[in-house]
Parts: C-alpha cells; sequence; structure tokens
C-alpha cells in the first residue's frame, strides 16, 4: 500500500472515531435531554398542585376546585397525604389508571391510547406517560405526588435520531476521505519531486543535485542529505575513472615492450619447438591483455569527457569503409555479408566515434558467429531519426541476459571468454559512444537463430 493510502487511511479512520464519539454523545444526550426538561416542568407542576391544595385546604375551600382542576388540565394527577389516602385527582387521573413506583427517578408507561385524545394537533398513535412521584413539604404537612405527562413515543424519533446521525457520519466520513487524500497528496509532493528527480540522476548524470525549498523542514533535510551522498558518489566515481584511466595508461607501455621483445624472440629460428610454442602462448595472451587496456582506456576516456567533434559525413559511407576492414577476417570465417543501406545517409556525428561503434558491433557480429554464418547490416530512417541494425547468426543470447550484455565484463558463459575471447567491454562502449550522442540501443535474439542490435540516433544539426 502506498504511503498516501496509508496516511489518508489512518487519518480517515481516526477522524470517522472522533466523529462516531462525539455522535454518541449528542445522541445519548439527546435522548436524556428531553426528560430531563420534562422532570423540572412535573416538579414545578407538583408544587404548584399542593400550595393550590394546601390553600383550598386552610380556607376551608372544597379540595378539587376549578383552581386546582385548572392546574391538573394537561396532566395526569394524585395527591396524597402522609398516610396515603388520596386526596385529589385529575380528570386524567380519574379516567387513566397508571402504575405508582417509588424512587427518585421518573419512568415511562406506554399506553394505548391515541395521543391526539390529549392534544388535538398530535398525529393518532399511541401515548406515553412520563411519570414522577414527588415527596413535596408545606405548612409542616408532607404531601405525595404523583405527576405524569402524556408524551408521544420517543423511539420514532430516536430511531430518525439515529438515521440522521448515521447519514451524517457516511457523508463526514467521504469527504473525510476525499480531504485526507488531497492532504496527503500535498505533503508527499516534494517526496515524489525528489523520487522523480533521485530517479535522474544516474552515473553519467551525478552532477545533477535536488534543489532545496528553503523551508528547512524534514524534506529539505531528506533533499539535503540524499545531495551530499550524490557527492560523495560523484567523487567516488570521479577517483575510479581516473583510476582506471591512469592505470591503463600506465599499463600500455610496458605491455608493447613486452611483446616487441617477444615477437623479436619468435624470429630466433634456432629456439627450439616447445619454446616457440609457449611464446606463441604467451604472445596470445599478451595480446589479449593488451585489447583489455585499449579498451578500458578508451572506455575511461568516454565517460571523463562527454565532448564530441561533430562534422558531417556519410553513415553508410563510413560503414562500407569498415566493413572493407573485416573482409580478410570474413573470408576466413567464411562468413556471408549482406546490406541494405538507405541512399547516402548523412549524419552530424563523431566520426571517430561512429567509427569505433560499428568496429565493435562488426567485431562482436563476427566473433560470436557460427561456422559459414550471415551477418546483415540495415540503415533506414525513422521518425527523423537514423536506425541502424547490425545481425548475425550465432547461439543467440538468453531473455535474462539480453538486458546485461551492455555491462561492463559481462559474458553471457563463461566458457565463451576463452573460446572467443574479446575483453567483455566492446558493447559497453558501443552504449556509451551512442548515449553521447543523444541515442539509444536495444538487442534482440533468438536461440540458435538471430541476434539483432539496433542504433537509434538523431540526425544531429543538418549537414
Amino acid at each position: 500500500m502506498k504511503i498516501r493510502n496509508r496516511i489518508t487511511l489512518w487519518v480517515s479512520l481516526a477522524g470517522l472515531v472522533s466523529s462516531v464519539v462525539l455522535s454518541l454523545i449528542v445522541f445519548f444526550w439527546g435522548l436524556e435531554t428531553p426528560y430531563e426538561f420534562l422532570d423540572q416542568e412535573l416538579e414545578i407542576r407538583a408544587h404548584t398542585l399542593v400550595d393550590e391544595l394546601a390553600r383550598e385546604q386552610a380556607s376551608g375551600a372544597r379540595i378539587g376546585g376549578e383552581a386546582l382542576e385548572h392546574f391538573s388540565h394537561l396532566y395526569w394527577a394524585r395527591l396524597y397525604d402522609a398516610d396515603g389516602r388520596l386526596l385529589f385527582a385529575s380528570r386524567m387521573a380519574r379516567e387513566i389508571d397508571l402504575p405508582l413506583h417509588s424512587g427518585r427517578k421518573g419512568y415511562l408507561t406506554r399506553t394505548d391510547i391515541p395521543l391526539n385524545r390529549f392534544y388535538s394537533d398530535e398525529e393518532d398513535e399511541p401515548a406515553a406517560f412520563w411519570n414522577r412521584v414527588f415527596t413535596v413539604p408545606t405548612d409542616g404537612v408532607m404531601y405525595r405526588v404523583h405527576v405524569a405527562r402524556p408524551v408521544e413515543s420517543l423511539v420514532g424519533e430516536s430511531i430518525e435520531s439515529a438515521v440522521m446521525i448515521g447519514s451524517a457520519l457516511l457523508a463526514s466520513a467521504l469527504i473525510l476521505i476525499v480531504v485526507s487524500y488531497q492532504v496527503a497528496g500535498r505533503i508527499l509532493q516534494p517526496v515524489q519531486e525528489i523520487n522523480r528527480l533521485s530517479a535522474e540522476i544516474t552515473e553519467n548524470t551525478l552532477e545533477k543535485r535536488i534543489p532545496l525549498a528553503g523551508n528547512r523542514d524534514e524534506i529539505d533535510e531528506l533533499a539535503a542529505s540524499l545531495n551530499a551522498m550524490f557527492n560523495r558518489l560523484q567523487y567516488s566515481f570521479l577517483r575510479q575513472k581516473e583510476f582506471v584511466a591512469n592505470a591503463s595508461h600506465e599499463l600500455k607501455t610496458p605491455l608493447t615492450l613486452l611483446r616487441l621483445s617477444m615477437e623479436e624472440m619468435l624470429q630466433d629460428g634456432q629456439l627450439p619447438v616447445p619454446m616457440q610454442e609457449r611464446l606463441l602462448t604467451q604472445e596470445r595472451t599478451l595480446t589479449r591483455i593488451s585489447q583489455l587496456v585499449k579498451s578500458l582506456l578508451d572506455l575511461s576516456r568516454l565517460e571523463m569527457s562527454e565532448s564530441l567533434e561533430r562534422t558531417t559525413f556519410s553513415l553508410n559511407a563510413l560503414i562500407a569503409a569498415v566493413v572493407d576492414e573485416f573482409q580478410p577476417l570474413l573470408q576466413e570465417r567464411r562468413l556471408r555479408f549482406t546490406s541494405r543501406l538507405d541512399g547516402e545517409l548523412r549524419v552530424h556525428a563523431d566520426q571517430e566515434k561512429m567509427r569505433r561503434m560499428l568496429i565493435n558491433l562488426f567485431d562482436n557480429a563476427i566473433r560470436y558467429n557460427q561456422p559459414e554464418g550471415e551477418i546483415r547490416c540495415q540503415t533506414r530512417t525513422e521518425g527523423g531519426q537514423v536506425v541502424l541494425v547490425v545481425a548475425n547468426t550465432g547461439p543467440g543470447i538468453g531473455v535474462a541476459d539480453q538486458q546485461r550484455v551492455f555491462d561492463q565484463f559481462f559474458r553471457c558463459e563463461q566458457s565463451r571468454s576463452t573460446t572467443h575471447g574479446g575483453s567483455g567491454l566492446g558493447l559497453t562502449i558501443v552504449k556509451r559512444i551512442v548515449e553521447l550522442h543523444g541515442g539509444s540501443i536495444a538487442v534482440e535474439s533468438t536461440a540458435s537463430a538471430w541476434t539483432a542490435f539496433t542504433v537509434t540516433l538523431p540526425f544531429g544539426s543538418p549537414g
């Protein structure tokens, strides 16, 4: 799961849990609040009824007069003395009997009586009575008041409230997910930009750096750390390239002297045959080492210098000249060479480097060909670019090895190093030359059939 999705998930869950807790608090508070208001109202009504009853008793008037009936018009009320004798019952209490529960808390009694019997503007739904029992002292006399009021059922309203709260939670969750996803994207945008810029920095572009935003936050610290790492990598790469270049250059002269000495010794006709054979073996080994050193020196120069001496020339003419140099080797190996070149095909490039690229491609095609095999060379223009294809018959290259054939010293098989020779740097040099010209190279191969290298190059400046 991506970090953006994880941030969205955790923020949404945190927000949803907070919303659920708050909604539950509001929901239960909403359930209790109406009954608290009813308790206050019934307590006030109980004291009013007791005060009016005491006034009637003090005046000697008949208990249950118009005043008491008026005050108890919308209420179910029964007043008892300290001995439990009923002193007064409201009109509603005379018609309906409600259970008397002792206790300090209110309780709800459901009935089948329609609510609009008591309130004409209410719906025809069963009424419920909210009951309270109070002990009210007045003038040294204790009265017990059982008072209730018809109310509509709060179950339906509770369900409606729960549905509304649930809908609000769902809507808020969706909004929270969308907002969290957008916010996470904004937060991670600098990280994505750093990732993109880091991906652009390769061994050939180590001079690039990640720009700092100047916010002095964790993102800037990450970018600064990566830039410091790239500085160390660039320094190490430069030191490595310098070492390889210097070592190759220093080895070139002594190897040349050794080869010359070896050739002089071989010209001595008085040497025994076994000695001549050993010298020939050593001479061939020195030749391979010299080729390796030369390839390392060429590769180091290409990596340390990105300048090109561009001129305008005919690519097809250069191909023909390189093929002429390989004619003796083609005849010796009995290889058939065919070409299909597209006109003159003039390009603007570094002719010497292009020549080295062609030599390495043809050398590779000859070296890893089969007896009496074939080499094909084709050039064409495609989409404003020059396409060069060099294909040869042979054992082919495995799929797993096709992406590694351009790596330094890579061999598809260890046995090829002994059988075919070579330094393992030819295709690496080819790729570097192609990249310096802003092009690309790809390989396609079928086992025991054809292997084709396709080079795509821009025309460069018109010439």
